[in-house]
C-alpha cells in the first residue's frame, strides 16, 4: 500500500473542510444555549426569533430561528449573563436572563402565550446548574472566584483546587509558583494535559506537551478545569483547561493586584517530630511580591477592544536543610548545628506583559490576537543537601512567548467556522554558578565533576551538566459546525509541529557517585554535546455528531492522527568517553491511529435537573518528541552508563579511560561494566512495527440538581493502558516460562538477605563480564502488560444568596499495573511486578472550596480545605505518559533499595537471616559484575508521605467609590501550620550516622500571611 504524502494529508483536510459531512458538537469549552419553544398547549413554534445577548459580545447579539420541531441552538458562546428573547408575529415576547457559564449547554425552554409582538413578559427563573447535553465533568471557575480565593494566580495553584486532579507538588501561598508543577487526573499521566487559550492549543513541546508555560491568569475571565468525558477534538485524555480571555469591552477598565509575603510574616512549622527525624530547617518564603496590573476597552466601540496586562513577580525561598557551609566545615556540621550556616535561598522571578486584541471585522466575522511575554530568571536552584555554592543552576530564558490568532466567522445562523494559529516558545538555559564551570582537559576541570552521595542525601561540586533547552511548537487548527434539526455537527483537524535543539556540558564529562561518604561508581556521561529533534506532525482530523432525541443526546465520532517525529542528523562529536559518529536524519515509525469518541446523555425526568451520563473515548497517549528523544545517539539525558569506581590514590578525582585496566594507575574506573558500544551508537533501538500507546477510558456519572442552584455529582472512571512500551536486550535471550517466572541463562541467581527483616530476596547478576558489556535494546509493544484505573467521584458546586459560591467533593483511586512480561531479558524486573499482589492503597483526597460576601460592612470571606492523601514515593511502574517519559529500565516501579556494589559487605543479619546464610562482614554477592544493582526491599506504590492537610483562608473588606472598588485582604495560607512533607530525601536505606533515608525532604510551607489587595475600575 501506498504511504500517504504530507500533501496528499493536506488535501485530505481540504477536502473534508469543503464537504461539510463529519462533525462534531460545540468546540471543548464554548458555551451554548439550547431548547424548545412551545404554545400554551404544549405544541411545538417553528419560526421562533431567539436571540442572545450580551455585554460580553463584541457584536452584542446572536439569533437563530426554531426549526419545525421547536427546537433551537446557539453556539459558541462566551461566559456571561445574556438576556434570551424569544419572538412569534401572534405571540408575546419572552424573555429570560441566564447566566451562562463556559463548558456549559443550558437548556433554556420557552412557553409563548397569543398576543402582540410589542407585550413582553419576563421570566425570572434560576439559571440551570446541571447540563443535560454534554458528557463532560468540569470545574468553572469565574474571575471573581479566581480573584477572591486565596491562591498564587498560577494555573497550578488554581487546578489543584478542582476535585480529582492531583499536582504533584503542592502549592502553599506561591511556593510552586515558579517552577514547573505537572497536572494529573484519572490515572493519565502528566504529560496528557492540553491547555488552550479560547479554545487555542499552547501546551509546549518538551515532555510531549506537558511543560507549560507560566500564564498570568489576570487575563481570563474564566478558567475551565475538565477532568472528565471528552470529545473528538480532544487530543488527550488527561485534564484539559480552556482559558476564556478578558477582551476588553466598549468601557475602559481596569485592575490591580498586589500581593506581599515574607519571612516575618511567616511561622515556624519545625515540628519535634521533624526535628527528630533530622531536619535542621524548614522550607519557608523568603520574599513574595505579586504585582498584576490589567488595563482593556474599546480603540473604536463595538468593534475593536483591546486588553492588556503587566506582572511582577517575585519569591525568594530559603529551602529545607540546605546550607551555605563556612569554610572548612562540613555539610554534618550545619545540619548538627556544631556551626552556625546561613540557610540557601532559591531566588526566582517571573515579569511578564501580555496584549490582546478583538476586532469585529463585520457583524459575522471577529478576529482576535493574544500575545504573553515572560522574562524568567532563577538563581541557586537547590533541593535539600545540595551546595548552593556549587550545585545549584543558574536559569535564563532567551525567549519564552506564547501567542494566538484566531478567525471566527459565523456564515449563517446554523454554520460556524472558526481557525487560527498558535506557538509556544520555552527557551531556556541551565547554567552553572559563576566559577564552577572549567575549561575543558584543564586539571581543574577533572576534579570538577559533580559529587552525589545517596546514602548522606547531597551533592557538591557541581550542578547537573549545563543544558540549553529549546523547544519551539507550532499550531494551526479549524473547524466548522452546523446546527441542523436535532443534530449539531462539526468537524475540524488541529496540528502541531517543531523543532527541539539542546546543548550538554559538564566537567569531567561524569558524575562521581559515593555511598556514605565513601566513592562507589561514576556516572558516564555523553557531553559535550548538541543535538535536535523535530515534531513534522502531530495531526488529528475529526469528526462527530450530537444527536438529541427527546431528553436523549447521543454524542459519537471520530478522531484520525498521524504523528510523524524524526531525529535530526548532525556531525559527529568527540568526548571523553562518547566517539558519536555522524549521522543523518533518523525518522521513527509513522503512527495512525482511528479514535472512537462516544457519549450518550440523558435527562431523566425530563425537567433538566438529572443527567445520566456514560462515556466510552479511545485517546492516544500525548506525542511531540519523546519517543524520538529515546533514541537519538547524541541525547546526554539517556546515553549514560555506570562503572565501579575505586580511588586508587585516593585524590578524589575519577580517573581512567576507555580501554584502561582496572586498579592500575590512572585506571580508577571499571569500563568492563560499561556497555562496549557506549557513546558509539544508541544502546536503544526501536522496533520498526513500534506502535503508539492509548487509554481506553470509560465513565459512568449522574449529576442532579438537589435545590435551586445546587448541583451534586457521583461518577465512576475507568482507564487501561494499551500498546504499552517494553525494552528487551536482544543480546542476553530468555524465555517467559510463566506469569511471573522467566528462564534466562545470561543471569545466575544469587540471595540478598533484607537489611530491615533479614528476608531472604532473589536478584541476579549477569553471568560475566562480557554478557554485562552486551547491550543491544529494542522497544516494541507488548500487549501483556497492563495498567487499569479504578476511581469514584462525588462532588457537588453550589450557587449562594448575594453571590457567593462552594464547591468541593472526594475523590478515591488507585492504578494497578503488571510488568512481568517486561522481565525477559532483565529477570530483576520480576520482584513486585503484580502489583494486584503487593496492596497497592486506595487513595482519597477532599476538597472544599467557597467564598462568601457577609451581609454586614462589605466583608467577604473565602477559603479552601485540601485533605490529600500522601504522596507515592520512588518512581511507579510503567510511567508511559508521563513528563519523564516512559519507564523503561524500570518498569515494575522503584521504592525503599538497598544499593549493592561489588565491595558491599554486610553489617547486620536481621531476623533469622544469620541461620539463612546471612554473614555479618562477608560480601553481599561475592563476584558481582554490576558496578551498582538496587535490591528493592519494599514493593513500589505502597510507601507514601503521611496525608497533606492544608487549609487557607482570606478575609476581604470590599469598598466602592463609583466605579472603582477597593478591596484589601489577607490571605492566610496553611492556617493551622500543618508541617506535613511530601518528599524524602532518598530512598537507599541506610542506618549509618548521618544517612538521610525517608528524612523529610520537602516540608509545606509553615502559616505565611499575605497582605494584598484588588483595585478595580
Amino acid at each position: 500500500m501506498r504511504k500517504p504524502t504530507i500533501t496528499s494529508v493536506a488535501i485530505a483536510i481540504f477536502a473534508s473542510w469543503m464537504s461539510l459531512t463529519a462533525l462534531t458538537p460545540e468546540c471543548f469549552a464554548q458555551s451554548a444555549f439550547t431548547g424548545t419553544v412551545k404554545d400554551q398547549s404544549g405544541a411545538v413554534l417553528p419560526g421562533v426569533t431567539v436571540e442572545a445577548s450580551s455585554p460580553v459580545l463584541i457584536e452584542r447579539l446572536r439569533s437563530v430561528v426554531s426549526d419545525e420541531r421547536g427546537a433551537y441552538k446557539i453556539i459558541d458562546l462566551r461566559p456571561g449573563t445574556y438576556t434570551i428573547t424569544f419572538s412569534l408575529p401572534g405571540f408575546r415576547t419572552v424573555k429570560r436572563e441566564v447566566e451562562l457559564p463556559s463548558n456549559f449547554t443550558a437548556t433554556i425552554n420557552a412557553e409563548m402565550t397569543v398576543g402582540a409582538v410589542e407585550e413582553t413578559v419576563t421570566v425570572a427563573a434560576e439559571s440551570p446548574v446541571v447540563d443535560t447535553v454534554t458528557n463532560f465533568k468540569a470545574q468553572v471557575l469565574p474571575r471573581d472566584t479566581l480573584d477572591s480565593v486565596p491562591t498564587a494566580h498560577t494555573i497550578q495553584s488554581v487546578g489543584q483546587l478542582v476535585v480529582g486532579v492531583q499536582l504533584n507538588l503542592p502549592d502553599v501561598g506561591g511556593s510552586q509558583a515558579m517552577q514547573q508543577t505537572y497536572f494529573s487526573v484519572h490515572g493519565s499521566g502528566t504529560s496528557q494535559t492540553s491547555v488552550l487559550m479560547d479554545g487555542m492549543i499552547i501546551n509546549g513541546l518538551q515532555g510531549d506537551g506537558g511543560i507549560q508555560s507560566y500564564l498570568n491568569d489576570a487575563g481570563n475571565e474564566q478558567m475551565v478545569y475538565q477532568t472528565g468525558g471528552g470529545t473528538a477534538d480532544s487530543p488527550t485524555a488527561g485534564l484539559k483547561l480552556n482559558m476564556v480571555p478578558k477582551e476588553g469591552g466598549n468601557s475602559l477598565h481596569g485592575s490591580f493586584f498586589g500581593g506581599f509575603e515574607s519571612s516575618r510574616l511567616q511561622s515556624n512549622n519545625l515540628s519535634p517530630f521533624l526535628a527528630s527525624h533530622g531536619v535542621r530547617v524548614v522550607d519557608k518564603i523568603g520574599t513574595y511580591r505579586d504585582v498584576d496590573v490589567t488595563l482593556g476597552g474599546p480603540i473604536k466601540k463595538d468593534k475593536l477592544w483591546f486588553f492588556t496586562s503587566g506582572r511582577l513577580f517575585t519569591v525568594n525561598k530559603p529551602i529545607a536543610n540546605a546550607f551555605w557551609i563556612p569554610q572548612d566545615r562540613t555539610y554534618a556540621d550545619c545540619v548538627n548545628a556544631v556551626v552556625a550556616c546561613k540557610q540557601a535561598v532559591d531566588d526566582q522571578s517571573i515579569n511578564s506583559v501580555l496584549f490582546r486584541l478583538t476586532w469585529q471585522v463585520s457583524p459575522r466575522n471577529k478576529f482576535s490576537a493574544y500575545m504573553d511575554r515572560l522574562f524568567k530568571s532563577r538563581d541557586r536552584d537547590v533541593s535539600p543537601g545540595d551546595d548552593p555554592a556549587t550545585s545549584g543552576f543558574r536559569w535564563n530564558s532567551p525567549i519564552y512567548v506564547t501567542n494566538t490568532i484566531k478567525w471566527t466567522s459565523t456564515i449563517t445562523n446554523r454554520l460556524l467556522i472558526e481557525g487560527g494559529y498558535s506557538s509556544n516558545l520555552e527557551r531556556y538555559n541551565n547554567l552553572y554558578e559563576p566559577g564552577v564551570r572549567k575549561p575543558y582537559g584543564s586539571s581543574e576541570w577533572y576534579a570538577g565533576a559533580r559529587h552525589v552521595d545517596t546514602v548522606l542525601g547531597i551533592t557538591s561540586n557541581a550542578a547537573a551538566y549545563e543544558r540549553g533547552v529549546y523547544p519551539d511548537r507550532y499550531n494551526a487548527q479549524g473547524s466548522a459546525s452546523y446546527v441542523a434539526g436535532g443534530h449539531n455537527i462539526k468537524f475540524g483537524f488541529q496540528d502541531s509541529w517543531g523543532p527541539f535543539r539542546r546543548t550538554a556540558y559538564a566537567n569531567a564529562d561524569l558524575y562521581q557517585n559515593y555511598l556514605n561518604g565513601m566513592p562507589s561508581t561514576v556516572t558516564l556521561l555523553a557531553t559535550p554535546a548538541h543535538w535536535q529533534e523535530r515534531l513534522n506532525a502531530n495531526l488529528g482530523v475529526y469528526g462527530q455528531d450530537a444527536w438529541t432525541i427527546k431528553r436523549m443526546t447521543i454524542t459519537y465520532g471520530l478522531r484520525w492522527e498521524y504523528v510523524s517525529e524524526k531525529i535530526v542528523g548532525q556531525a559527529a562529536q568527540t568526548g571523553r568517553f562518547a566517539n558519536i559518529p555522524g549521522f543523518e536524519d533518523i525518522r521513527l515509525p509513522i503512527w495512525r491511529s482511528l479514535s472512537p469518541r462516544t457519549g450518550i446523555v440523558y435527562d431523566v425526568f425530563g425537567n433538566r435537573k438529572t443527567a445520566l451520563r456514560f462515556g466510552f473515548n479511545r485517546f492516544e497517549l500525548a506525542a511531540t518528541t519523546t519517543i524520538a528523544e529515546l533514541y537519538d545517539p547524541a541525547n546526554v539525558a539517556t546515553v549514560q552508563a555506570t562503572g565501579a569506581w575505586t580511588d586508587l590514590n585516593q585524590d578524589d578525582i575519577a580517573q581512567g579511560s576507555p580501554g584502561c585496566v582496572y586498579r592500575t594507575p590512572g585506571c580508577e574506573i571499571n569500563f568492563a561494566n560499561v556497555p562496549t558500544n557506549f557513546g558509539t551508537v544508541s544502546l536503544s533501538k526501536f522496533d520498526s512495527k513500534l506502535k503508539r500507546p492509548y487509554t481506553l477510558s470509560y465513565n459512568l456519572g449522574v449529576s442532579h440538581e438537589l435545590f435551586p442552584g445546587v448541583a451534586v455529582t457521583a461518577e465512576y472512571f475507568h482507564g487501561a493502558l494499551k500498546n504499552i512500551l517494553e525494552r528487551n536486550n536482544t543480546l542476553r535471550p530468555g524465555t517467559l516460562t510463566g506469569p511471573a517466572a522467566v528462564d534466562n541463562p545470561n543471569y545466575r541467581p544469587v540471595t540478598v538477605f533484607s537489611p530491615i527483616d533479614g528476608k531472604a530476596i532473589t536478584i541476579y547478576d549477569p553471568i560475566s563480564p562480557a554478557v554485562q558489556q552486551a547491550v543491544a535494546n529494542v522497544d516494541t509493544n507488548d500487549p501483556k502488560l497492563s495498567q487499569i484505573y479504578n476511581g469514584f467521584e462525588f462532588n457537588f458546586n453550589a450557587k449562594l444568596p448575594r453571590g457567593g459560591r462552594v464547591f468541593g467533593g472526594s475523590a478515591t483511586d488507585r492504578a494497578i499495573a503488571n510488568s512481568c512480561s517486561a522481565a525477559v531479558t532483565n529477570p530483576n524486573i520480576l520482584l513486585n511486578c503484580d502489583q494486584s499482589k503487593s496492596g497497592i492503597p486506595w487513595r482519597t483526597q477532599f476538597k472544599l472550596v467557597g467564598t462568601y460576601p457577609l451581609p454586614w460592612f462589605g466583608v467577604q470571606l473565602s477559603g479552601s480545605l485540601q485533605a490529600l492523601p500522601g504522596y507515592v514515593l520512588g518512581t511507579s511502574a510503567l510511567t508511559q505518559g508521563s513528563v519523564a517519559g516512559p519507564n523503561l529500565t524500570t518498569p515494575n516501579g522503584a521504592s525503599t533499595v538497598y544499593t549493592v556494589t561489588p565491595t558491599t559487605r554486610y553489617t547486620t543479619c536481621p531476623g533469622n537471616s544469620a541461620s539463612a546464610g546471612c554473614t555479618i562482614g562477608a560480601l553481599v554477592i561475592p563476584g558481582m559484575n554490576q558496578a551498582s544493582l538496587n535490591v528493592p526491599l519494599i514493593p513500589p506504590g505502597t510507601e507514601l508521605t503521611p496525608r497533606i492537610n492544608q487549609v487557607d483562608f482570606s478575609v476581604a473588606k470590599r469598598f466602592n467609590f463609583e466605579r472603582i472598588r477597593f478591596e484589601p485582604k489577607i490571605d492566610l495560607f496553611n492556617a493551622f501550620n500543618s508541617s506535613d512533607y511530601y518528599t524524602v530525601r532518598t530512598l537507599v536505606y541506610s542506618t549509618a550516622p548521618g544517612a538521610t533515608y525517608k528524612q523529610p525532604g520537602s516540608i509545606l510551607q509553615g502559616r505565611i500571611l499575605r497582605l494584598a489587595a484588588v483595585l478595580n475600575w
